[in-house]
């Protein structure tokens, strides 16, 4: 029972639920915030420190995080308007009070998803274009301007072409085929409108959620695959490759010794020996090169407590291993569910949950442990997001078959920090999509509980008129796909397909080896004289 409470806009809200609301979304805010501070400064250039790109990739990440991290306070909410015998509470009896609630919770995504909006379509675009030449740009400020609006003008007309279908487009009722199915979904039809600014708002959301599901297929699964890897594996003797290092460089020394030795009496070189010349002053550059950031590597204090905390990282990327195989095999039980228990004409929704997922599970009872539940879903999406840029990581920025940008620790060039930024946000925003998956019942119910014929059931789409609310994560998400089966029906089939990549992913993370601190060091000497990293 609720002891205080706030009157706001002429109804009653409890002061714990209000408060405890705005703490929860304030940390979440501030973690977002400092990790995603952290992130952009791991991977900025540090000889190309652009203050404007660096700040919109951190408002960006910031947004998009908060955004998916609002979902446990979405769920608390919704779950604190009914007490565990499945009535009301007395402050949320009243059908206009719980409304008001709810528009404060689905006002504040609508903000989310807008400025998400503004910077995909909008800054991003205009910092890319504006930075596109790198320091090389000569053109005077006002020209980079011009030129850099010109394109973004481009990128606002379609946004805006994207909000006009979405808030004009109507589909209609729910598809007739006098099917139980559908009889039981009516519920859930009813509870979503689809008109004006709503619409268009869960429109492009649903098109930037297939759109980071492409994103998610092809770096998030690779990287919830290979990342548990890095802490598993390890990369070999140090002081064996040193050696072997040193030895190769002693020998190609000695070929030098005796080619100057060759032309001692003062005969100029012949064009072939010029050629191996050449050759070995550049290897023996590079060798000096390789000694001197291995030799780091060896005495640097990372290394050694590395080495010391070695049994911890094997344990830790084992659980990390466990965390991925947990998400996907809920991925894969509700998937089953869907494939099984529904159909492609109303978008592969289920009405009931009749697989219980293991997140769905261990959610349900970490509910009851305040706040558990927030811990795991902040573990979660935070493992799903290092994991994401992990992936990107190791695979590089690609446009089609042409590799666009490297991301590379404290190398990543401003454009490609902005791309890098961008593919985040649209992974994440692909992320609230697959929790609905992933966690059926909590993020759309969450422990709700309704009365039937005298029993107390947990809430589900079957649920009379009245009786549950949804989360506003799942009200806006399944707006489209309840009344549009294509929508739904083409995220769950890209949610297969995601699951089928992470499986080939492990299996090759398996089998490779862990690249040597000698192959690590060759990697970050390349690093600075690549073209796609120092334009």
């Amino acid at each position: 029972e609720y002891k205080s409470y706030l009157r706001m806009s002429g109804i009653k809200i409890p002061s714990e639920l209000f408060i405890g609301s705005l703490v929860t979304f304030g940390i979440i805010l501030v973690t977002s915030f400092l990790i995603s501070v952290w992130y952009v400064r791991r991977y900025g250039h540090q000889a190309h420190q652009g203050l404007l790109p660096r700040a919109i990739a951190v408002l960006a990440c910031t947004t998009v995080l908060a955004t998916v991290l609002l979902l446990p306070v979405d769920v608390f909410i919704t779950s604190c308007q009914k007490t565990t015998n499945g009535t009301w509470q007395d402050w949320a009896s009243d059908n206009a009070t719980r409304q008001e609630i709810q528009n404060g919770i689905l006002y504040t995504y609508y903000t989310c998803y807008s400025l998400l909006l503004f910077y995909l379509f909008v800054l991003i675009p205009f910092a890319y274009f504006y930075f596109e030449e790198g320091d090389n740009d000569e053109r005077p400020p006002g020209l980079r301007l011009c030129s850099a609006l010109k394109f973004t003008i481009c990128f606002v007309i379609l946004i805006v072409a994207l909000l006009v279908s979405g808030a004009l487009v109507q589909f209609g009722d729910m598809p007739n085929n006098n099917g139980t199915i559908i009889d039981d979904l009516q519920f859930l039809g009813n509870q979503i409108q689809n008109k004006g600014i709503r619409g268009a708002i869960s429109f492009t959301q649903i098109l930037l959620t297939i759109s980071g599901l492409i994103i998610f297929m092809v770096y998030s699964a690779y990287g919830l695959s290979a990342f548990p890897f890095n802490f598993i594996k390890t990369r070999g003797n140090v002081k064996s490759e040193l050696e072997n290092l040193r030895e190769r460089q002693l020998m190609s020394r000695e070929k030098e010794r005796q080619l100057l030795a060759k032309y001692a009496d003062g005969r100029p070189m012949v064009p072939a020996d010029k050629k191996l010349m050449k050759t070995l002053k550049k290897d023996n550059d590079r060798y000096d090169e390789l000694t001197c950031l291995v030799e780091r590597e060896q005495q640097s204090w990372c290394g050694k407590v590395r080495l010391i905390l070695r049994p911890f990282t094997i344990v830790l990327g084992i659980a990390l291993s466990l965390l991925s195989l947990a998400f996907i095999s809920s991925i894969t039980v509700n998937l089953v569910d869907r494939y099984v228990h529904s159909n492609y004409t109303i978008g592969y929704i289920l009405p009931k949950i009749h697989y219980t997922t293991p997140f769905n599970l261990i959610l349900g009872h970490a509910q009851t442990v305040f706040p558990m539940d927030y811990i795991i879903i902040l573990v979660l999406v935070f493992y799903i997001a290092a994991c994401t840029v992990n992936g990107i990581r190791r695979i590089g920025i690609w446009f089609l078959w042409v590799k666009m940008f490297e991301v590379v620790p404290r190398r990543t060039m401003p454009q490609g920090l902005l791309l890098l930024s961008a593919l985040f946000c649209m992974a994440m925003v692909a992320l609230n999509s697959l929790m609905l998956i992933c966690i059926p019942t909590y993020t759309t119910y969450g422990s709700q509980r309704y009365v039937l014929n005298g029993t107390v059931t947990p809430c589900d789409n079957k649920a009379p008129e009245g009786e549950c609310s949804l989360t506003q994560l799942a009200s806006i998400l399944t707006r489209f796909t309840v009344r549009a089966n294509f929508f739904g029906a083409l995220i769950t089939y890209m949610t297969s397909f995601f699951v089928v990549i992470y499986l080939i992913g492990f299996f090759i993370a398996f089998l490779r080896r862990k690249s040597t601190v000698l192959e690590k060091a060759e990697a970050e000497r390349e690093a600075d004289d690549d073209p796609l990293i120092n334009l």
